[in-house]
């Protein structure tokens, strides 16, 4: 029988046993024959209330997961014919500035004119023709998912999904998902969806400025108007480091070697000199997240997805022990400035200061909001973290008490950093915006003041990285767009809202992290194809 019977069937015993219980005391005149049954009865039904919730709870979160799998998938599909419009695109303003480049002399026959311009112009309305198909595609891909979330009931959703997954050969697995906070979708009613197809276009202009095509005269120089300056980073090498997303990066203190975590459950240490793999760390069970390695250049810390934190030494390699405070995924981690102080920021809304290196647990700070991202100031004195709300909260690292916290964004954020001086804090958001705050008051004895300074559209997809140059001088950010943009800072702490380089290869290829040298002079770039790159400063 299933739970569910069983608990009716007690019920219902429990029921009978207060009735007979009753008679019995209305003939004998004693009411604990009468009192204990019906006491039983009412603990009885207390539990079993109780225990019938829980399994629906836990259907409930089950049949979420499912939804956001789903949705998962139809984003992914989209992205992809996004990606292929954008790639087609390009390769046709290129086919036509290519026959713009080799066409005939201006002192051609009459003839021969008209017949170049006509060529010119039916390249040009195969263009345009081209991209409006795209787009609708892309059209019909967001009013299906817009579609799937302005059904009438959840029920039908979930039933849906029920049916879908029932279908499917291999199902999906129960995994955690980030998932924003829930809203609710106005009917569109008589309305026409409008798809906003600018970042595609600024994608395949930047596209064409990396191109051989562009003349040398529009490629380079100073920056003048919507054009690019000359780029100060050189791609070196491509390493195959992994066989799934690298979503995590960590240079070591010398800068001779590099750190990858990856979803493929493995941990790699590299020697940036040759390329090559000194370590392979195999000992999590799901996805690594998080890496941070000390600043005394010993420890190597791991975060992953099943909930443990993995302590290493550096040099050798070796498990040093596991620190299991966590309840969900380990989402972030950094180190304090003397080595001593590890700190994670989890899913399950706590951020944990662990002493180094036994790993004992120091201070237990609770959250309110899932933990997605933590940074540590150069000093060590505070620490920021944030989460789905879009929020900053500044925490004393001595307390662990509350101090401050932003105001003005509420895109959720995916990436934090601060800057090496501790006067400015950039965010990463879902929907590609860089978030600026500036910090004040840190030279006196008062709470320091957080304001927001300003906000850049820097990338047409998620933000997945977001670090600062040891030297301040600027900024890096990695999005699912493909590419990683450097943006620099003037002395009076505000950027432009240009980037200055623009660090891409396969234009397909998402950035999930990346990590820069201590000398600022390298920058390393984790895809999600697998890949490293390593660009060097020129």
């Amino acid at each position: 029988m299933s739970n569910l019977h069983w608990l009716d069937l007690s019920e219902y015993i429990a029921i009978a046993l207060a009735v007979v219980g009753s008679i019995a005391a209305i003939g004998s005149g004693n009411w604990i024959y009468a009192l204990v049954p019906i006491l039983i009865s009412l603990i009885l039904s207390a539990g079993n209330r109780w225990r019938l919730n829980q399994n629906l709870r836990l259907y409930d979160r089950a049949l979420e997961r499912k939804l956001d799998a789903e949705l998962q998938q139809q984003g992914e599909v989209l992205q992809q014919e996004i990606a292929q419009a954008r790639s087609f695109a390009t390769a046709l303003v290129k086919q036509t500035m290519a026959a713009q480049k080799n066409s005939a002399p201006v002192a051609l026959a009459a003839g021969t004119q008209e017949a170049a311009l006509e060529q010119k112009f039916n390249l040009q309305k195969q263009l345009m023709q081209s991209i409006q198909d795209r787009v609708t595609g892309v059209e019909g891909s967001l009013r299906d998912v817009v579609d799937l979330l302005e059904g009438t009931a959840l029920d039908e959703r979930v039933e849906y999904l029920e049916r879908h997954l029932t279908q499917s050969p291999q199902g999906i697995d129960p995994v955690e998902l980030e998932r924003p906070k829930s809203r609710r979708i106005a009917p569109p009613g008589d309305r026409q969806l409008e798809v906003d197809i600018t970042p595609l276009f600024e994608m395949i202009s930047e596209d064409l400025m990396s191109s051989d095509l562009m003349p040398e005269s529009l490629t380079s120089g100073d920056l003048s108007g919507d054009l690019w300056s000359k780029p100060t980073w050189n791609l070196q090498q491509t390493i195959n480091a992994h066989s799934d997303w690298v979503r995590c990066l960590s240079f070591t203190p010398d800068g001779a070697k590099l750190v990858s975590g990856s979803f493929d459950k493995t941990i790699k240490l590299w020697q940036l000199a040759t390329g090559t793999a000194i370590h392979t760390l195999t000992d999590h069970l799901k996805g690594v997240f998080a890496l941070a390695v000390s600043p005394n250049g010993k420890l190597l810390a791991s975060g992953s997805w099943d909930e443990l934190i993995k302590l290493w030494d550096l040099e050798t390699g070796t498990l040093l022990g596991n620190l299991t405070q966590h309840q969900a995924s380990v989402r972030s981690l950094a180190i304090d400035p003397d080595s001593k102080i590890l700190i994670s920021g989890s899913f399950d809304q706590t951020i944990v200061l662990w002493s180094l290196p036994d790993g004992s647990v120091t201070k237990i700070i609770s959250d309110r909001e899932p933990v997605a991202a933590i940074a540590l100031s150069a000093d060590g004195k505070f620490l920021a973290s944030t989460g789905d709300d879009g929020t900053v909260k500044i925490w004393s690292m001595t307390s662990g008490e509350q101090i401050a916290h932003s105001k003005g964004n509420k895109h959720c954020i995916g990436s934090l950093v601060i800057s090496p001086d501790s006067r400015t804090i950039a965010a990463g958001t879902v929907n590609g915006y860089v978030v600026l705050w500036q910090l004040q008051n840190l030279e006196n004895s008062q709470l320091p003041k957080i304001e927001l300074s300003g906000t850049i559209k820097a990338h047409a997809g998620q933000i997945n990285a977001c670090v600062f140059s040891p030297d301040g001088g600027y900024l890096i950010t990695g999005s699912v767009d493909g590419k990683a943009k450097v943006w620099y800072r003037g002395e009076d702490l505000s950027f432009s809202d240009k980037a200055r380089s623009i660090l891409k290869g396969d234009p397909g290829r998402s950035v999930m992290s990346v990590a820069i040298s201590p000398n600022s002079q390298a920058i390393a770039i984790g895809g999600a194809d697998g890949t490293i790159q390593l660009w060097q400063r020129i």
